[in-house]
């Protein structure tokens, strides 16, 4: 018996959030943002973009409910990161190493645009002390759990060894 890809989905995202919100948000210094690694990872499956993209935004809202953020601020940035993944998802096929570069390329864009749409509605700082730390560590934490993980989870998603090939 096979299990839905939307099940499979839904519990990881769902997952994902949990940890992000509760273990992830008391950890200060060396914490990947893994939801929006599973939003980056769901773009290598064979998952319609337009889903990606509709669970991207959920997730983002869930997050944004969940913690202490603006509403709608992790909602619109998991959108546009899912976007941009879908977009570029071609260019990370050629290995694990590739993927998980991409994957670190594309926190980066999200990290970034967390904290200027963050600045602009008053949520955080561009000059705050932990600003830097969080825009160099949070990319580097993805991608190292994208070269490590980034390959199961295609396969947990899309049901076969053969659904994305990895070095």
């Amino acid at each position: 018996m096979r299990i839905p890809k939307s099940l499979i989905v839904a519990t990881v995202l769902i997952f994902a959030v949990v940890i992000q919100t509760t273990l992830f948000g008391q950890i200060r210094y060396i914490a990947p943002d893994l939801v929006m690694l599973v939003v980056i990872l769901l773009a290598l499956t064979r998952i319609r973009p337009e889903l990606v993209l509709g669970a991207a935004f959920l997730s983002g809202l869930l997050v944004d409910l969940l913690g202490s953020s603006l509403l709608g601020l992790r909602a619109i940035v998991f959108t546009t990161v899912a976007y941009i993944a879908v977009r570029t998802m071609e260019r990370a096929g050629i290995g694990r190493f590739t993927v998980a570069l991409w994957a670190g390329i594309l926190t980066l864009i999200g990290v970034v645009l967390l904290v200027l749409i963050g600045t602009l509605f008053g949520q955080t700082s561009l000059l705050g002390p932990s600003v830097a730390s969080r825009i160099l560590v949070v990319p580097l934490a993805n991608l190292l759990l994208a070269g490590l993980a980034g390959p199961l989870f295609v396969r947990l998603v899309d049901g076969d060894a053969t659904a994305f090939r990895f070095s």
